[in-house]
């Protein structure tokens, strides 16, 4: 034992004064020279080249340090570590210590890593530390280690980068972003997000098919860059989704507050500068700053500190600016979707709406979980049946749970705040007509779970103009006890006449809800009326059937109207079939005609002629089948091109 400790320290003498008395350039000498007769192979990545930094040292540095820990106790593994924490990121850092070793196994082929350092001094006595990683592998492995192994590293240390960084939120102060960005802490995650399961499901989906479709989008030649539209009441939950996704996709945020920009070169300058793995986010775009509405109407002149014009916003958002950039999401919030123009609505800029609603059971029984630790409880149902009936935002409930640590107690104050809300609705439903309606958050919000699964889809669609708020126009007029547009009256009328109460078993409660999905339907109708079959396109017959079983998961009785745009989309079919049956028989004529000439022509001889004449035969037949199609499909045709597209609707 003591001579095997003794030649230890023996080696350990020699190699240090080896190394403290070598020059450096002759020991690199004495071992290139060394090399030149070994199977091995071996890259020095420093920390430096070409002048500048070295990006594929710091990822060296990044991917071992995530393999020192785990590796740590195996045999060969080096017994001394660095580790290392800054505000910047989230778990501690570890990396080998100088002149350690540890060896990585890719596709089974060993890769043996070694760390080193020299501190050089010059003429003016000043140091500076030169540090290099050494990566040795078999000759014959070479290709591999260039084409997939650096490249397998370079990858892996910007996941493991993007993950271990703290998320940042950047503000703006005198139109430029704040250059010490804070980190967000921001605790919400997806987890403990009280919102309807599958709208929770399908936005995590989304979030993941977006961060994992950088070569979708390119193959696709579109920016790689997603919009979200967060609306509905305050208190639904918009900034906590927002902070949810940032700690779900490990995102920046970028709040973008658009009264604070004076003008569109500026918004420019700003979103050049925001960085790639962001959240844009421009929070209550109605309220910051005066965007017309050019649908609406609305007139910019009367506001005259417009800074930011609605064209600078939507160049800046989907013009060639969006180019800069990849993998960023923008999104606006809103409590009032209708006052926003619909250019900025439009897929490619707001690519999914989502409706953020007032409290559901399954919001409050998560909220319950949350904050109470409790699944179930004998209170649950009374608390259920009164949510059912009244509008109270999650943000209230919230509020409400927090009172108390006791679920008991807790829950009952939850009931009393409950009941206040219910009977204060019952006094506002039995004012007299006229009384209070000057108040602006008057119906303001989706209160049904199916109704905020139901505007999931991009803002092009029908349905996504008046599911929440009711889009009369200027002469509003009553039919039945619903109130619509002037022009949609006489068709809502014949509607109720014929079918009845089409929404009596609606999901919404709220008349003024109703009378939207009423104008949708009516809508559809009218639509209808003003164009011929052969005007009709299938794009907007696919937009009026999404928003037909839209309605229709909302419980309104409309399977009349699904059914008959059923028959139309299965006429403009026989439509294109007709034509090209015509286009296939004017051919088949064409050829016999020739076929014909050709056989009265002298110079064909017998065994050709009867050939062709088959050849004509066989011809003629397929054209009479031809005919008979063409004929068969034109009868079907005849009932919607001598009659409007709703003869027999209503």
């Amino acid at each position: 034992m003591a001579s095997t400790l003794s030649v230890l320290a023996t080696f350990t003498i020699i190699r240090s004064t080896f190394n403290d008395f070598i020059p450096k350039e002759i020991r690199e000498y004495l071992w290139s020279f060394i090399r030149r007769f070994s199977s091995e192979f071996a890259l020095v990545i420093e920390e430096s080249h070409d002048g500048s930094s070295n990006h594929l040292f710091k990822a060296a540095m990044a991917y071992l340090g995530s393999h020192v820990l785990s590796a740590s106790s195996a045999a060969d593994s080096p017994k001394r570590l660095t580790v290392g924490k800054n505000e910047n990121v989230r778990m501690f850092t570890f990396g080998l210590d100088r002149h350690s070793e540890i060896v990585d196994f890719f596709h089974g082929v060993p890769m043996k890593w070694k760390y080193g350092s020299d501190v050089n001094t010059n003429n003016n006595q000043l140091t500076s530390e030169s540090r290099w990683y050494e990566l040795s592998f078999q000759k014959k492995h070479a290709a591999m280690v260039k084409s997939k192994y650096l490249p397998h590293v370079v990858a892996m240390a910007r996941k493991l980068k993007n993950q271990n960084r703290m998320v940042k939120f950047h503000s703006i102060r005198r139109e430029r972003w704040c250059s010490s960005a804070v980190n967000l802490e921001h605790p919400m995650i997806f987890n403990t997000l009280a919102m309807d399961g599958d709208l929770k499901k399908d936005v995590i989906e989304d979030l993941d098919s977006f961060i994992n479709g950088k070569e979708y989008y390119k193959k696709i030649g579109k920016v790689w860059k997603r919009g979200y539209l967060l609306y509905g009441p305050p208190g639904t939950g918009k900034s906590s989704l927002i902070a949810a996704m940032a700690n779900h996709l490990n995102f920046d945020i970028y709040n973008l507050n658009l009264s604070a920009v004076n003008s569109d070169s500026s918004l420019e300058y700003l979103l050049l500068h925001v960085s790639n793995r962001s959240i844009l986010v421009i929070e209550d775009i109605d309220c910051t700053v005066k965007l017309q509405n050019r649908e609406a109407g609305d007139e910019t002149a009367s506001y005259q500190h417009v800074q930011v014009t609605l064209s600078g916003l939507l160049n800046a958002i989907d013009g060639l600016l969006s180019c800069c950039g990849d993998e960023r999401i923008i999104v606006f919030t809103t409590n009032y979707k209708d006052r926003i123009d619909p250019a900025l609505l439009r897929a490619g800029r707001m690519d999914k709406h989502i409706c953020l609603s007032y409290c559901t059971v399954s919001t409050f029984k998560q909220l319950a979980a949350n904050y109470l630790g409790i699944s179930n409880h004998d209170l649950f149902c009374h608390i259920e049946k009164i949510i059912e009936g009244i509008k109270v935002s999650p943000a209230e409930v919230a509020g409400q749970l927090m009172k108390s640590r006791d679920p008991k107690t807790c829950l009952n104050g939850l009931i009393q705040f409950l009941e206040s809300k219910a009977s204060e609705a019952t006094s506002e439903r039995t004012k007299p007509e006229g009384e209070g309606s000057s108040n602006p958050k008057q119906e303001k919000g989706c209160k049904s779970k199916a109704a905020t699964k139901t505007d999931m889809t991009n803002g092009d669609s029908p349905n996504h103009n008046a599911i929440t708020f009711l889009a009369v126009g200027s002469n509003p007029t009553t039919a039945g006890e619903y109130t619509v547009k002037a022009e949609l009256a006489p068709i809502l009328r014949a509607v109720l006449l014929k079918y009845g109460d089409i929404v009596a078993n609606s999901l919404l409660n709220s008349m003024q809800c109703r009378s939207s999905l009423l104008e949708i339907a009516c809508g559809i109708i009218q639509k209808l009326q003003a164009v011929k079959l052969e005007d009709v396109t299938e794009l907007e017959l696919q937009s009026m059937l999404t928003s037909v079983s839209d309605l229709e998961s909302l419980k309104l009785q409309i399977s009349w109207l699904h059914k008959r745009l059923d028959e139309i989309v299965e006429a403009l079919q026989l439509v294109k079939q007709s034509s090209t049956l015509k286009e296939d028989m004017s051919k088949n004529l064409q050829e016999i005609v020739e076929l014909e000439k050709e056989l009265e022509s002298c110079d064909i001889q017998k065994p050709e002629q009867q050939k062709k004449s088959l050849q004509i035969q066989e011809m003629k037949a397929v054209t009479e089948k031809l005919s008979e199609t063409i004929s068969s499909t034109e009868s079907k045709l005849s009932y919607f091109q001598q009659r409007s597209l709703v003869d027999g609707l209503l």
